[in-house]
């Protein structure tokens, strides 16, 4: 069906299109016969279709015999983070995170609160594929229960393992876009438990968004003026369900997402994570090579994985890594969780601010620059995907090095190309990294030339 995104990534759609209730409905059906009795932790971003498909989802669990935690609108890692409170055998997010307005969808979890391992994935899909829902009768339908206080456990935990006392004394200003998403409701918790002077924009947690999902320096017109004009020491923006944070410092300058992580890696390793002999930081193959850079000067090791936070979250399991992330803005810190967690890297950034009492601006000069140009295009079906990577991989083919572990990846003395089919919405993705603008848009130009 056009417009449904269904992978190891979560499942979304066009609302009324191609996500339907009855759509929900049935995975939630599939996901209660892979998880058995349960509970299962169900909560979602402020989408305005919230509603519908919670209640399709926890219906279709609780008609399988799945018992049911309802934890209402949160963020995805507060749902991440319940599952392991809460000791449950997975979660179910509704949420499409970045995706446009009209998107919604489906994150699944399993009980170490990170995205189904491959063969928990093949299962679940094997069910929903075959429609193999094993129903219950009257007698053992699934149980609801409700945690009300999902959102002040998660930051509690945060701050529990994080030592936010030079914070609380920092008198640092923050300016905080939500864009009327799940934000509006976490931030204030931990900003109001860090005790430290902020703003909110968009804060009223309606599922409105006043721009696109996306944060995108396009789309961060407002916060940027504020910044400019307003007397703060740090900006941040959050996705829909804020498992992303991009940063902006102090005067308004939109530093990139790849930096915003970098931001966060550099603290953890050459301060919370310093005496750690072993430092292995897991990021995407689509990340800035600015996170290569910090990982050698911590004389850390850094790994890449294809696309997509259940494999980073797999290598970092695996090695028992400090850090890591994707390249959109999102710091997954495992002494934390095994999700990207915007309100973990508020903390992590603030701490930095607070114990170096340098600006934002100041620290991110120190960092090798290089420029950063994203592109997408939309495409009909997987075929055109198919034919439009052919061709890259035979234009460059013969003069560079190829990496081919997720799309085509160029790799060049000075930087990069990545193109690649999106795990999340019927598009191709355009990554290309160089040292200068200049050469980045001959690139791109150069890539988008072969459709």
């Amino acid at each position: 069906m056009k417009n449904l995104m269904i992978s190891p990534s979560g499942i979304r759609g066009v609302v009324g299109e191609s996500l339907t209730p009855q759509l929900a409905l049935e995975v939630g059906m599939s996901f209660g016969n892979l998880m058995g009795k349960g509970p299962v932790v169900v909560g979602g971003d402020t989408r305005t279709s919230h509603d519908t498909f919670m209640a399709a989802v926890i219906s279709g669990l609780q008609a399988v015999g799945t018992d049911v935690i309802a934890i209402g609108k949160v963020t995805t890692p507060t749902v991440q983070q319940l599952i392991k409170i809460h000791q449950a055998k997975g979660g179910i997010v509704i949420t499409a995170s970045h995706n446009p307005i009209i998107w919604n969808g489906l994150k699944l979890m399993n009980h170490s609160g990170s995205f189904l391992t491959d063969n928990e994935y093949d299962t679940f899909i094997s069910h929903y594929e075959n429609k193999t829902f094993k129903l219950s009768n009257w007698d053992n339908q699934g149980n609801i229960t409700h945690d009300l206080k999902a959102l002040e456990k998660h930051v509690d935990l945060i701050l529990d393992k994080i030592d936010t006392s030079i914070i609380k004394s920092s008198n640092l200003k923050v300016l905080i876009d939500a864009n009327n998403g799940t934000g509006a409701l976490a931030n204030p918790i931990l900003l109001d438990k860090l005790g430290i002077s902020y703003k909110l924009l968009n804060s009223e947690p309606n599922g409105v968004f006043d721009h696109d999902p996306e944060p995108l320096e396009k789309n961060l017109s407002k916060i940027i003026k504020e910044l400019k004009t307003g007397d703060y020491d740090i900006g941040f923006v959050q996705d829909a369900d804020a498992d992303r944070l991009v940063i902006l410092d102090e005067n308004g300058r939109f530093i990139g997402e790849d930096y915003s992580l970098a931001f966060c890696v550099d603290y953890i390793l050459n301060y919370e994570q310093k005496s750690r002999s072993q430092k292995d930081v897991v990021v995407n193959l689509s990340t800035s090579k600015i996170i290569e850079d910090i990982a050698t000067k911590a004389a850390a090791t850094i790994y890449q994985t294809k696309i997509g936070e259940p494999n980073v979250t797999a290598k970092l399991k695996e090695l028992n890594a400090v850090v890591g992330g994707e390249g959109n803005g999102g710091i997954i810190y495992p002494s934390i969780g095994w999700g990207r967690d915007s309100l973990v890297g508020i903390v992590i950034s603030l701490k930095y601010l607070a114990e170096t009492k340098k600006s934002v601006s100041e620290i991110i000069s120190t960092y090798p620059q290089y420029k950063m140009v994203r592109e997408k295009f939309a495409v009909n079906n997987k075929q055109e995907v198919s034919d439009f990577l052919t061709k890259v991989d035979n234009h460059f083919s013969k003069e560079f090095n190829l990496d081919k572990q997720d799309g085509v990846k160029v790799l060049f003395n000075t930087g990069w190309i990545h193109v690649r089919p999106s795990n999340t919405e019927p598009i191709i993705r355009i990554f290309i990294e160089e040292k200068s603008i200049e050469r980045a848009n001959d690139l791109f130009k150069e890539v988008i030339s072969l459709k």
